[in-house]
């Protein structure tokens, strides 16, 4: 499938989930040659997965994605290490960690998805947010820049919300 995308020598590659069942070795190999191909010709990757770990070794720039609408956008780096949408820093929170105590639980994302055939109105995680405010249940938030390159759509970010972003957890 790889050799097939490549024939036309696109200046975009998408890989929808590339490694998807694949074992862990195979994954490695499969990535390898995504980089190496990105190298050699130039070819922009827009890799489309559910596999974290992947995200954090090749990803340049990260969107997150919650409830078919685009949440967070940042650099790898500003994703991982200062998530600032309450999914992104949920997700974040229920991986296994190689350093963690194994008697400690992982934490997991109360509720259900939403049903997509049916959306909601506001934020799309606003029912399984914990710092989920009125306006998140009527109003779908504008993205707001956190930083230079880091976008967030999420009613926290606006100047007046009543929670402090300091006070919200991490």
């Amino acid at each position: 499938m790889i050799a097939m995308a490549l024939s036309s020598s696109p200046k975009l590659l998408i890989a929808d989930e590339p490694t998807t069942a694949l074992d862990v070795t195979i994954q490695a190999q499969i990535m390898d040659l995504l980089l190496e191909i990105k190298q050699k010709t130039n070819t922009a990757i827009i890799l489309i997965t559910h596999d974290l770990g992947v995200v954090a070794s090749v990803a340049d720039r990260v969107a997150v994605m919650y409830a078919g609408k685009i949440v967070e956008t940042g650099t790898a780096k500003n994703i991982f290490y200062h998530p600032s949408h309450p999914y992104t820093r949920a997700l974040l929170k229920s991986l296994p960690d190689t350093d963690m105590d194994r008697s400690i639980r992982l934490v997991s994302i109360p509720g259900t998805p939403p049903d997509l055939l049916c959306p909601p109105i506001g934020c799309g995680f606003a029912s399984r947010c914990s710092n989920c405010m009125k306006i998140c249940q009527t109003d779908l938030p504008p993205e707001f820049v956190t930083e230079a390159g880091h976008v967030a759509a999420c009613w926290l970010h606006h100047e007046d919300c009543p929670v402090k972003l300091e006070e919200v957890n991490n």
